[in-house]
């Protein structure tokens, strides 16, 4: 795969440009927002920690952000001298997953993947280059401890293994793969439910499920899980049952069990969505978005970090 330079930098504007359908009714409207970053700013990852403060990665500004728990201002939590593009908690720290050369670069930042470990103050404590990988994405941990890593160019999951710092393939196969014109991202979100690992691919615009063995091993073929998606970038497993994903586009859809996408907001600030997280329970349940305001069309809008109301069932 050779991607150009310009598809590169708009991997997924074809995606962004979908038209969008009316909200659907009782659409949720009254998002509040977090953080507020001037353009052009891409926000592309985050993770609720175990104490409720939000991290999520600044790629473009080569950082990683945080909200805090009870409330308050957005503060820089680390600062990297590469692009962040997922965080995972790890133990008393976090692994961020990061591209030493951004994708704005074109072609040149295939490769480029560097495993970045971080104490709990944010302070770099390892890092161990990736150069199988081509495309280093989403994250999530697997039931023996290692960790899974989407390879958006390479149509495969790798392992980490955090006691050994060793990379090796965990899965591959050609549904997992990048749309090469227009480049778009192939696995692109991780997260494990209920004894199986569901995948997005922006190239295909659906979500698929691997089927896990007790030792955390992949075990049958790659399924699809939903096929009616107006994109797909990182999402959320609803415990109630479906998802929340975000489309990279200018909508945040919830899917059910019927596999149709319905948008939940109709705030515009959503634009360019990267990825989405559920915080707190019952009715003051909230879903985290954040947007990149339109990053990969150009557009020139502030990115922003949205909490926008989705109480359970």
């Amino acid at each position: 795969m050779k991607p150009t330079l310009t598809a590169v930098v708009l991997a997924l504007a074809t995606v962004a440009c979908t038209p969008a359908p009316p909200p659907q009714a009782g659409a949720a409207s009254a998002s509040l927002e977090l953080a507020s970053y001037p353009a052009p700013t891409f926000l592309e990852n985050l993770t609720v920690a175990a104490e409720g403060a939000i991290l999520f990665t600044n790629y473009t500004g080569k950082s990683i952000e945080r909200l805090p728990a009870g409330g308050g201002a957005a503060a820089t939590f680390a600062r990297l001298d590469v692009h962040p593009v997922s965080i995972l908690p790890q133990g008393e720290g976090f692994l961020v997953a990061a591209h030493a050369t951004p994708f704005t670069a074109g072609p040149s930042f295939l490769g480029t993947g560097v495993m970045v470990a971080l104490d709990a103050t944010g302070a770099e404590i390892a890092r161990t280059p990736a150069p199988q990988a081509g495309f280093l994405n989403g994250m999530v941990e697997a039931p023996d401890g290692g960790v899974l890593i989407a390879d958006s160019a390479r149509a495969q999951i790798l392992r980490f293994d955090p006691q050994t710092r060793a990379f090796s393939i965990w899965f591959a196969d050609p549904v997992l793969a990048p749309n090469a014109e227009p480049f778009l991202p192939g696995a692109n979100g991780l997260k494990i439910d209920d004894g199986v690992l569901i995948v997005s691919s922006s190239a295909t615009r659906k979500l698929y499920q691997i089927a896990l063995s007790p030792n955390g091993l992949p075990q049958g073929p790659i399924t699809p899980v939903d096929a009616n998606l107006p994109g797909a970038d990182d999402f959320a497993v609803l415990p109630e049952g479906g998802f929340v994903v975000a489309t990279h586009g200018d909508r945040v859809v919830a899917v059910g069990a019927d596999g149709i996408a319905k948008p939940i907001t109709d705030d515009p600030r959503v634009r360019g969505s990267t990825a989405v997280a559920l915080t707190g329970y019952g009715a003051e349940r909230r879903l985290i978005v954040l947007g990149t305001g339109g990053f990969s069309e150009g557009l020139g809008q502030p990115a922003k970090v949205l909490a926008i109301p989705f109480p359970a069932p």
